[in-house]
């Protein structure tokens, strides 16, 4: 049973270094990462997902934002904010820099360079999701095992 888990918990490190080294997470993920072991077994199972349905609420927000004439730069730009907030607190580093990308063309209300930078986040997003729902399910598997 030990064997089983030590063999999730290297599954699960080498997902982690794989994503550090692509760029997509950062050293922040690390640190959510360690607070389960403080806070919860559970908060890394918890916490991924709850980011998943922030981003996906954010990026709708994004889209209905940009598709609407005039765009409203301001909420766009709030929007952007919140988003680069939520990736940068769980890692999300290849995210969070492309939340810069769309604030610039927020910032210069370039429609086409805010969609385009749109694209890039939900392009990044869309890579890392399929990444953090197999931590997400090794995660549980791991706690299964502890129980």
């Amino acid at each position: 049973m030990a064997a089983n888990r030590q063999a999730l918990n290297e599954q699960l490190q080498k997902i982690v270094d794989s994503l550090k080294e692509q760029g997509m997470l950062d050293k922040q993920f690390g640190l959510v990462h360690s607070l389960k072991e403080s806070n919860s077994p559970f908060f890394l199972a918890e916490i991924i997902p709850m980011f998943c349905q922030n981003v996906q609420t954010i990026l709708r927000d994004l889209t209905q934002t940009l598709d609407k004439e005039p765009v409203n730069y301001y909420d766009l730009e709030e929007y952007c904010i919140k988003l680069k907030g939520c990736t940068s607190s769980i890692g999300a580093r290849r995210m969070a820099l492309a939340c810069v990308t769309l604030r610039q063309a927020s910032e210069n209300k370039n429609k086409d360079g805010c969609i385009l930078a749109l694209n890039g986040i939900k392009h990044e997003y869309y890579n890392l999701q399929s990444s953090l729902d197999s931590i997400v399910q090794l995660e549980r598997r791991i706690l299964c095992h502890n129980a």
